[in-house]
This record gives structure tokens, sequence and C-alpha cells, in this order.
């Protein structure tokens, strides 16, 4: 046996091990294997973040862009997301050119920022944009793609996810209709003739248990009204694909992820605050608590103390992924926290074409002329043996995982190609090695949901995972870890057949 295959078959053996004990307990444990089927097809789906928070000329830009890879239409939705934002910062850069010296030159800006769901094998993003080129306000636009990750089909209306798309598509119209006839206030006398014009060719999303249905600015009602939209619960429509059987999702999210704060967003007189500890670890830097106050990076902070935890303002947060090595920045809608930084998974950052290979070299650009900084990631995949909760040491054994498309690695290994389940894991040498988490370290573990079916990545500490590896099996499959400065600051469960 190959030691490449070896290692497939050490993937498998958890998933084989709950299914002989599901067919002896004869407990319905039918989801669990569903949900290794499921993910077995996704082929080292990944996502990671390109971010930029800088002032480039009198613009101030932050941007947050999806990068998407292992599955078919990957680039084609990498690409459409990428005109989004460039077609909007070229618009601010003309405004800026036509302004010339007026008032209003130094208050230009752009931002977009994107959320994401997955839900079964349907993945829903959204990008919301807003910009200001002078005038009385800005102007806020949302784009949204949805796309079957193992078809690469895009889904266009909602109709398309629906078994009878000309009944479901007439109760999610009679739904908008209802609300215009009954606060005809809110809306334009033409509203509901605008909402019967588009014969269901509505822009939607998924997120959470939800389709949710939105309308573009001055598209149903003044600007004061916002962008309307209307929620519609997955259960209550009739989908071709089994969806909506999710958690509640978090009101803080890091790169699309869910996680959760053990202290929440204060807004006061004093404005929005956010947690110190928490959000500042989340954008990679270091905090720590000392008889003399709080530091961030070794620099000295005055924080405001709420309820015995401390905080500090939006810009503050902003004012750190501007000026440190790693790129990012928050935002806060009034509901939810949003967390932005750049991730090792940006191809186009990589000096190196090989990403999945292990010990890849990721270049991080911080400065907007794309110059390098001095900040590199080692992007690798292991196999966790232990971890030392007490030290927070992770033993692993380092691994590669190759797919079909990686040619040039498949030709100098002389592989025949043919990976059954759309990846092979090479791992020649049996060799282990001990590396710590950093304090801040980004964990992502797949989450299940009620009927144990693997749908989406969360986000958790190093108490999750610790629990995580304390179940059967959960040590068979295989993780992707981000090094840096000797500590691994990103740790991701790979989904396996």
């Amino acid at each position: 046996m190959k030691r490449g295959i070896g290692m497939i078959y050490r993937a498998k053996r958890a998933a084989l091990l709950l299914l002989a004990v599901c067919v002896l307990l004869q407990a319905g444990c039918a989801g669990r294997a569903e949900a290794q089927t499921n993910s077995s097809r996704v082929n080292g789906f990944s996502q990671g973040s390109n971010v930029v928070n800088a002032i480039e000329g009198g613009i101030q830009i932050q941007t947050a862009l999806p990068v998407f890879s292992g599955f078919s239409a990957a680039e084609e939705l990498n690409k459409k997301i990428r005109e989004i934002s460039d077609n909007g910062l070229a618009e601010v850069k003309q405004a800026e050119k036509e302004l010339g010296n007026s008032a209003a030159q130094g208050h230009l800006f752009f931002q977009s920022y994107y959320d994401l769901f997955w839900d079964n094998d349907v993945l829903s993003v959204w990008l919301m944009n807003e910009n200001y080129t002078g005038g009385a306000h800005g102007y806020r636009w949302v784009k949204s793609f949805n796309v079957n990750i193992q078809t690469g089909e895009f889904y266009e209306t909602p109709g398309a996810l629906l078994k009878d798309a000309q009944a479901g598509t007439k109760k999610i119209t009679d739904t908008i209709l209802a609300d215009i006839k009954k606060r005809p206030d809110f809306y334009f006398p033409e509203a509901a003739k605008t909402v019967e014009e588009k014969h269901g060719a509505y822009s939607y999303y998924l997120d959470g248990k939800d389709l949710v249905v939105y309308f573009d600015l001055y598209e149903l009602m003044p600007y004061a009204g916002g962008m309307p939209e209307f929620r519609f619960p997955l259960d209550d429509l009739d989908l071709k694909f089994r969806m909506g059987n999710n958690p509640d999702r978090q009101n803080v999210r890091d790169n699309g992820m869910d996680m959760e704060f053990k202290n929440p967003v204060v807004v006061n007189d004093g404005g929005v605050f956010f947690p110190l500890e928490e959000t500042a670890g989340a954008l990679i830097h270091t905090v720590k608590k000392t008889d003399a106050g709080y530091t961030v990076d070794g620099k000295s902070v005055k924080p405001t103390m709420i309820d015995g935890a401390a905080y500090m303002p939006v810009y503050y947060f902003n004012t750190l992924g501007e000026n440190g090595p790693i790129p990012g920045f928050v935002v806060y809608d009034g509901k939810t926290l949003r967390i932005f930084t750049q991730t090792a998974q940006s191809g186009d950052e990589s000096r190196s074409a090989g990403l999945n290979s292990v010990g890849s070299e990721i270049y991080l650009n911080s400065a907007p002329d794309g110059t390098s900084s001095e900040v590199s990631w080692k992007k690798r995949m292991c196999y966790i043996k232990s971890y030392d909760e007490k030290t927070g040491t992770v033993t692993l054994d380092p691994i590669e995982w190759i797919t079909s498309e990686d040619k040039s690695r498949i030709q100098e290994l002389k592989l025949d190609g043919d990976f059954p389940d759309g990846y092979y894991i090479y791992n020649p040498t049996v060799e282990t090695e001990k590396i710590k988490l950093s304090e801040n370290a980004k964990i992502s573990l797949i989450q299940w949901n009620a009927q144990n079916v693997a749908e989406s990545d969360v986000q958790t500490d190093a108490a999750g995972l610790g629990k995580r590896l304390a179940e059967d099996g959960a040590r068979s499959f295989p993780y992707e870890y981000t090094v840096s400065d000797g500590k691994i600051i990103a740790l991701r469960e790979q989904y396996v057949p």
C-alpha cells in the first residue's frame, strides 16, 4: 500500500467506524454518514479573504473580498466579485479627478465587504458596497451570488432553488406585495408595479435559516427607507435541496464565519464600543493586561471599562487594521459586527504557485502600492496527533494535500492523477513536529446541523479545539494550519470523504 493511500484510509476510518456503530445500535445515524458523503464531494473547498485598509490619494479604501478555491466555479465567482469592487473603486477615483480641490474631495471613500453562508451544496455570497463621490450623502448597494459548489451552476433567481419555480415565486411575490399594500406610506406609489415587472427575477441570498430577497436604494422607497429586504424561512419553501436546518447565526462574524464574543457590542451616548481583547485578537493583534493597564502589540492603550471588560471605539480597531502588518478592518451595521483580516488563502497575494503544497509561502501585501510587507505566512496541511491544552502545543504530522488540479505536482510525484475522491494525501515520512498556538489563533471547525449534516465552518477557541479532538475519530481528519513567527495563527478542519 502506498503511503499516500494509507493516509487516505486513515482519513476514512472514522467515518467507517461511525457507520459500523450506527448499524449496531440501529439508531438513525444516517445523517452523519450522509454528512461524510456531502463533505467528500466538496473536494478541498476553501475560502480566504483579500483585505485592503488604506488611504490612496484622497480616498479612504476598505475592501474585503472573499477568494474561493477547490470547486469548478471558484475562478468565475472570484472574477465576478473582483469586478464589482474594481468598478466601484474606479467610480470613486473618477469622482476624485472631477472634484478637484472641492470640499468633498477629502471625504471620498469606498467600502466593499462580504458575508456568506453555505447550506448543503449551495454557497451564497453577498457583497455590501458603499461609496461617497460628493453630494448630500453616499450610496449603498448589494450584489449577491448563489452557486452550487458541486455542479458550478449559478442560481440567478430564487425560483432556481424551488421545485415548483412558478408557484414558489408567486408566494414570494405575494408576500412582498402584501407588505406594500399594508404600509403604503413607506413605499413609492409605483412600488407594486416595480415588483410585478420583475417577474420573479429577484436579487437574493441565503442567510442561516432564511432566503432573503432585497431591493436597491430608490427601487421601492425613498433613500431614508434604506434597502428593503424580505426574509422567507427556508422551511416554508419547497426547495430542490434540503436546507434551513441550521442554528441561528451569530452577531459576530470573522471573515464571514460565525463566532461568539463573551462581551457584547456596546452602544451608548459615547458611540459604538467593541470589547478590546476579543476584537483586537480577531484582528490578529496581541492584547495583554498588566498591572499598569492594557497593551496592544506592546503599546499602551487606555480602554473604557464597561461591566468589568475593556472596550475601545470603532475607529481604534480600524486604525489597528490600517497600520498593522496584516490588513484588517471592522464594520458594525447596528446588529452584526463583521471583522475582516487578510488570510493566507488569498491567491492574489501568493508568490508560490502551489498553495496546497506543504510549506508553501504566502507574502502579505499591506501597502496599497502592492509592495511586500515583512510578514510572511506558511500554510500547510497536517494530521493532529495530540494537543496539550496546558501549554497550547499542537503535535502534528505534516502532509501534502494534492488535488486533481495540481498537474505539475502530480507529474513530479509520478502519480496517476485519478483521484476518486478528488484529492490525494501525500505523506512519505512519519515525522511529527510541535508548534504552539498563538494567543489569538483563529480556529475553524466543521459545523453540523440538527440532522448531523456538515453545512459550514464555525469559529472556536483553544478550548473548543480540545473538545473536538477528544471526540472519537477526530484526529483521523486533516487540518489546514497557518504559521507565522513560529506559532500557529490559524487552524481549519478540512472536509474529507
